[in-house]
């Protein structure tokens, strides 16, 4: 900058460069007029006196000044079918044989689709899905009332998810009141249909419906706070083909026939043998992105035995995942 001095007389091409901001320095400075640049100042409007820039000039000029930059624009939404929930829990209605029990339930993650099936409200015993209720009880009592989960109790709650694990469910149940927890996370989450099991030792009693079970699963997905979703996500991808007591957890969800073909994480149930009948349950996620939850409980004739029991709840979960693909 030129201070305390008048640079009027300067009009050649380099004043208008600098002045369109393309020169961060001045290129010529005069302290008085030369004759020729008063000459240029003094001429009539409408003549172009030799050597002053013309109208040309000024264009050519006006060209090179940065433009200013575009605004920027959003990309579009991804658009994702509609109707697929729907879809799957017809698919899974359509092939359940005689003598089968089944409450199904999905939710669409992406479109907020709800689809129901004819028993998903009806309460049933949990089986060992109430070890994923009483694993959200303990992590929201821990972030809540302080409660204070020891490493060795991390290990207990990551293999009763995992490996199913009896006995790590039956201490962490007893320890931390375990016969609370269905009405404890019933009032936070508001589940409909869940309720404790009448004879308090019984953690397998405990009765949940299918959209109950969406409703768990969609709050660990999108409520829970990050290190505590990523506590029981983790465990549950860790399932292990055998559980603790020896049983193949293969089967619905979690058979090779979809875990080979889309992205699946569940946990499983089973329970044997009230009026003859076994209980057997898939609950889980699947797709990319944990897009559809899925909740398969069944309850089934003891005859069929256990290998019977989960080729039907595998043919079932199978045919609900052929429109989610």
């Amino acid at each position: 900058m030129i201070r305390g001095r008048n640079v009027r007389g300067i009009r050649g091409p380099g004043f208008l460069l600098a002045a369109a901001g393309l020169l961060a320095i001045p290129i010529a400075v005069s302290v008085e007029p030369t004759a020729d640049a008063r000459s240029h100042l003094s001429a009539p409007t409408g003549t172009h006196t030799p050597g002053a820039p013309g109208p040309g000039d000024i264009l050519r000029l006006s060209a090179l000044a940065p433009s200013a930059a575009p605004t920027p624009v959003a990309p579009p939404e991804p658009e994702f079918e509609t109707g697929l929930a729907d879809a799957a829990v017809a698919a899974a209605q359509a092939v359940v044989s005689g003598g089968t029990e089944l409450a199904v339930a999905v939710l669409d993650r992406a479109t907020e689709e709800t689809a129901l099936g004819a028993l998903a409200a009806e309460p049933l015993y949990t089986a060992s899905l109430s070890k994923l209720l009483v694993a959200v009880d303990l992590v929201e009592r821990r972030r809540t009332e302080g409660l204070v989960l020891d490493p060795a109790v991390l290990d207990q709650l990551r293999r009763m998810l995992s490996a199913s694990d009896d006995s790590a469910m039956s201490a962490l149940w007893s320890r931390f009141d375990g016969a609370g927890a269905p009405g404890r996370v019933s009032a936070r989450l508001g589940l409909q249909d869940t309720s404790a099991a009448s004879d308090a030792s019984q953690w397998g009693e405990v009765r949940v419906s299918a959209r109950d079970y969406l409703r768990i699963y969609d709050y660990i997905l999108g409520e829970m706070p990050a290190p505590d979703r990523t506590l029981l996500l983790d465990a549950l991808a860790a399932t292990t083909p055998t559980a603790r007591d020896g049983f193949d957890q293969d089967f619905g969800l979690l058979a090779p026939a979809i875990a080979g073909r889309m992205r699946a994480t569940a946990k499983q149930g089973w329970m044997c043998c009230f009026s003859g009948e076994y209980y057997l349950h898939s609950a889980g996620l699947l797709g990319p992105d944990e897009r559809f939850v899925v909740a398969l409980l069944s309850v089934q004739p003891r005859a069929r035995g256990w290998g019977g029991a989960r080729n039907e709840l595998t043919s079932v979960a199978s045919a609900l995942a052929a429109p989610l693909g």
